[in-house]
This record gives structure tokens, C-alpha cells and sequence, in this order.
């Protein structure tokens, strides 16, 4: 590993811990008011709004809440399909979500389908994919939680997929470090804003 990329790593890592302090010592009831906007906000977006398949995660801990997103999207006939953690090969699998009982706490706590639940379907099948993120910032990349198993996903996509990100407001930095593989998030969608980070509109 060269001294850029090992100070890029060494970076993310202080930040990350940073702001998931941060996030962590917020009052739930606070979370989820600003989910609640951002939700509403999210939903604005035709791209969203006219979708018929959408990839979301399922929030855990002080993540921006998913759950009124899902709620709407099972009532509106929408598709979902949401991340599975493939350890054993440091991936991401996708399965198609039809309701909440239908889960069970996964790898590292997240919520995902039992494995009678689990029915495989390819990311490419999306026409938006929600990404969550620790850290922020204008230009549209992140700070995950350091395993890369979101950029890898949207890295082996075929064709392009919109994609955007759901943050809180305090979740931004001036500049996240990056390396070659990071993935730019088409907008970001906070509780005040639609930050466009591409000339293309959604």
C-alpha cells in the first residue's frame, strides 16, 4: 500500500469514528423527525417516485431511518430488494423484500431476509439505488462503514442506475478522502435539501 492511499485509509478511519460519534449521541426522537423529512423529500423525486424496482438498505442503529420509504413502497406496488452480507466472499447480494416478518438480524446486526425469505435478484433489475453513508460530502462521495461493499455493487453495475444517498445535515465534511474505486452518489437527499452532484437530472 503506498503513503497516499495508507494516509487516504488512516483518514477515513479517524473520520468515521468521528461521526459516528457524532450520529450515536443523537436522541432517537431526534432521528427520526430528520428521517421523516428526508423521507418526505426523497419522495419529491420523480426518479422515485416513478420507479418500479428500488434497492434500498434497512436502517440499523442511528442510520438515517428507511422504514416510512419501505412502508410507502409496499403500499404503492413498488418492488424492493434489499442487501444481504455474503461473508464468506466480502459481498453484497440483493433479494427481493415483500414484507417485514420476513426478516431477521444478519451480519453485524442488519436486518435482512431469512434464508426461506431470500430471492436473488440482480442489482442491474433497479431503477434507483439508496446508499447509506457515515460521512458526506457536496460532491457526492462517502464515508461507509469501511468494508466497500456498497462501491463494489455499484462498481460491477453494468449500466448506470441512479443512484442517492440519505444523510442527515451534520453529516457533512468539506472533502472525503477518496480512493480509485469510491463511488459518487448521484444526489444526496438530507432533511433540507436535494443536493445534485451530476448534470443529469433525476
Amino acid at each position: 500500500m503506498s503513503w497516499e492511499l495508507l494516509e487516504s485509509y488512516e483518514r477515513k478511519r479517524m473520520l468515521r469514528t468521528q461521526m459516528l460519534a457524532l450520529r450515536n449521541s443523537k436522541p432517537a426522537s431526534e432521528l427520526d423527525q430528520l428521517s421523516s423529512k428526508i423521507t418526505a423529500r426523497l419522495l419529491e423525486l420523480p426518479k422515485v417516485k416513478e420507479a418500479r424496482t428500488i434497492s434500498t438498505y434497512l436502517d440499523i442503529g442511528s442510520e438515517v431511518r428507511t422504514r416510512g420509504l419501505v412502508g410507502w413502497a409496499l403500499e404503492n406496488g413498488k418492488r424492493l430488494i434489499v442487501p444481504v452480507v455474503d461473508q464468506a466472499n466480502q459481498r453484497l447480494i440483493f433479494s427481493e423484500f415483500k414484507a417485514p416478518e420476513e426478516l431477521e438480524r444478519g451480519a453485524h446486526g442488519i436486518p435482512e431476509p431469512k434464508s426461506e425469505f431470500r430471492r436473488p435478484v440482480a442489482l442491474e433489475q433497479a431503477d434507483v439505488i439508496l446508499v447509506p453513508g457515515v460521512a458526506w460530502d457536496q460532491r457526492g462521495f462517502r464515508i461507509g462503514y469501511g468494508a466497500g461493499y456498497y462501491d463494489r455493487s455499484i462498481n460491477a453495475l453494468r449500466t448506470h442506475i441512479a443512484t442517492i444517498g440519505l444523510a442527515y445535515d451534520f453529516q457533512f465534511i468539506s472533502n472525503v478522502p477518496r480512493s480509485r474505486y469510491d463511488q459518487r452518489v448521484d444526489r444526496i437527499v438530507t432533511e433540507s435539501r436535494i443536493i445534485d452532484t451530476t448534470p443529469k437530472a433525476l
